[in-house]
Order: structure tokens, then C-alpha cells, then sequence
């Protein structure tokens, strides 16, 4: 075969899929994940992986316990097992991999809830007509569920706690590597602006005994922050501080951590975010803002923060950021860079006060 008439190789997320199509044709392979996820849902929420936990399971047994009709029960395990999610052995009975393990409940580093919110209906509906997002630039959730997405959260406390219990969950293997790259021990007094719960700046606190913490959130958020801080033995050592971030935030701490959260926003809130940080920074030279968030790649390369950025605009009407980008807000709010980490992943960008 001569270069000329070679097919050009498969790349990217269609690569995924072993399917034997014509180029013209491969994009069929992306209805694999729905059909996965479709089947996939209705055993986490039956917690089928934590029946499998003991063993091995036929779909009649399964269906006994669950209360469901065996023969549509064994037609979504078949499809899960054929996806590697699952074993399906010679006897019909199906077994857990240690991909599904992970999503049973309280499983050790386990993702079910993450899982339950990013197949929820509150965050696939709105993919049902991304056209408006693209035609508008605004965001689809808005239209769907008739107000914006933490003000849904707000008035549907179920979801709410899908949402929060997700949160927790949410332990991104690039949080790791910010920590174990950072030495935050040279800042006594530590804000985490939008911190949630806590998760974050409890680690931090963990892993630099000298200095203290305030977590700056919703009120609503921060009151149940208490128990995260306990657990990691820090509590004694942070402030709740109940707040909205575009009003105010704490004044006086010697760094400001903003992770997760920015993206969350258009350049206009994102930047009025960084304004009320570089408030609260004052006149201390010294003081640092960090933003943990994805450093999106240059054009055409493989960026798994160019896919969440869909979400970001579909969902929240945020968005994900290149340097240039930063950079571009970070000076509007009163901000220099002050380090330049490698693009393509969750990074810790830090800026200086100017």
C-alpha cells in the first residue's frame, strides 16, 4: 500500500473503541458510552457492586435481592461485563473487576458518588440541546431547569446532596501532585476561597503543621465543614468564615488558595472573584494568590480539560483557561505571574499582588 492510499490512523477518545468501521463512519463508536452508562447506572444505584463484594452472583440472584426483573437485570450486567466493567463467567454469574469495585459504597478511593452526579439527570438534560448553548453562548442548564445551577442546588436539597457527596468524592489525581510539589509551610495564615467542605485546605493543614486555616464559603457550605477538619485532626487550627466571595472575602491571611472554583465562572465573575482576594490582600507584598485549576494545551493537542470545558459551558456558563487566559484576569483583579507551569493538566498557578 503506498502512502497515498494508507488510511490515516484512528486517534483520539474514537481510538477507544474497537469497533471494525469505515473512517467515514467511526464516530458511530461514540454511542458505545451511552449505551455503557445507560447500563451502568441502574447497578450502582441497586449497589450491585456491593452485592458482587463476596463473590460471584447469577442475574437471578441478583434480581432476588434487588427486587427487580432478572431477565432485563441480566441483559444490562451482560452489557456491562462485555464493557470490562464486569466479569461474566462460563456459569452466567457475574463478578466484580476493580474498576466496578470502586463503586461501591464507602469503597476505599472509590468514585459512586462522583459517578451518580455526572450521570444524573440534572447534569445530562442539558446535553439534549447543546445547539442553544452554541448558538447563545448561554448556558443550556439555565434554560432547561428555569435558573442556574447552584440555585437549583439551593432549592432541590436532594440534588444538593448528590452534588455535595460527589464533592467529597472528587479527589483529582493532580491535587496529589499540586501537594507534594508545594511547600505551603512559608505562609502562616492560609485562605481556601470556595473551599467547600474543606477537603483541600484540611490536607494542606495536615501536611504543615505550622500554619493555620480559614475557609471561606456559602454559609450553608462552611456549616458542615466541621467534621471534615475533625477527622483530619486540624481543627483546632482553622476559621469558618461564612461569606460570598463576590462580596467580600477574609482579610489579613498570607496566601489565598482558589481551587476548582474559577472554572466555574466566566472572565467577568472569575475576575471580580480575584478582585475581592487582592482586597483582602491589601498592601502585604508578600502574599501570594494560588489558583489550582486545568492549564489547557495549545491548539490540537489531547486535553482532557478541553472536554470538561463543554460541561462548563453547557452546566455553569464557565469555562476552562489557557495561560493567556489567566494571565488576562489575574491583571484585571490587581495580579502578576509568578511561576509557569507545564499545560495539559491540574496545575498550581501562583500570581503576586501588584
Amino acid at each position: 500500500m503506498t502512502t497515498a492510499n494508507r488510511q490515516p490512523e484512528v486517534t483520539g477518545v474514537l481510538s477507544w473503541f474497537p469497533l471494525d468501521l469505515p473512517l467515514t463512519q467511526r464516530v458511530i463508536a461514540l454511542f458505545v458510552s451511552k449505551w455503557i452508562i445507560g447500563a451502568l447506572r441502574p447497578l450502582v444505584q441497586l449497589k450491585v457492586p456491593d452485592l458482587l463484594s463476596d463473590g460471584p452472583r447469577s442475574a437471578e440472584e441478583i434480581a432476588e435481592a434487588t427486587g427487580t426483573n432478572a431477565d432485563a437485570l441480566f441483559r444490562v450486567l451482560r452489557c456491562t461485563a462485555a464493557a470490562g466493567l464486569l466479569v461474566e463467567d462460563s456459569d452466567g454469574k457475574f463478578g466484580l473487576t476493580p474498576v466496578a469495585a470502586g463503586l461501591g459504597e464507602g469503597a476505599p478511593g472509590g468514585v459512586r458518588d462522583m459517578f451518580l452526579f455526572a450521570s444524573d439527570p440534572m447534569m445530562w438534560r442539558p446535553y439534549e440541546d447543546v445547539l442553544h448553548t452554541v448558538r447563545t453562548g448561554e448556558p443550556k442548564f439555565d434554560q432547561e431547569f428555569g435558573m442556574a445551577f447552584f440555585d437549583y442546588l439551593k432549592q432541590n436539597p436532594d440534588s444538593n446532596t448528590t452534588f455535595n457527596r460527589a464533592m467529597l468524592q472528587n479527589r483529582y489525581p493532580g491535587s496529589d501532585r499540586v501537594l507534594d510539589s508545594h511547600d505551603f509551610s512559608r505562609y502562616p495564615r492560609i485562605a481556601d476561597v470556595g473551599g467547600g467542605k474543606g477537603q483541600f485546605l484540611a490536607e494542606v493543614l495536615k501536611r504543615h503543621p505550622g500554619c493555620t486555616g480559614v475557609l471561606c464559603d456559602q454559609p450553608q457550605v462552611v456549616a458542615e465543614a466541621a467534621e471534615v477538619f475533625e477527622q483530619a485532626g486540624v481543627s483546632d487550627r482553622v476559621a469558618l468564615a461564612p461569606t460570598d466571595f463576590f462580596e467580600s472575602i477574609t482579610p489579613g491571611c498570607d496566601a489565598y488558595l482558589i481551587k476548582h472554583t474559577l472554572h466555574n465562572w466566566d472572565d467577568e465573575k472569575a475576575a471580580a472573584i480575584l478582585t475581592r482576594v487582592r482586597e483582602a490582600i491589601g498592601d502585604n507584598p508578600d502574599a501570594r494568590l494560588f489558583v489550582i485549576d486545568m492549564l489547557l494545551t495549545e491548539h490540537g493537542k489531547w486535553d482532557i480539560g478541553k472536554l470538561v470545558d463543554v460541561e462548563m459551558l453547557i452546566i455553569l456558563g464557565g469555562r476552562e483557561r489557557d495561560r493567556e487566559e489567566w494571565n488576562r484576569i489575574a491583571r484585571a483583579a490587581g495580579f502578576e505571574p509568578s511561576n509557569d507551569p507545564a499545560a495539559g493538566d491540574l496545575v498550581l498557578l501562583e500570581f503576586r499582588p501588584v
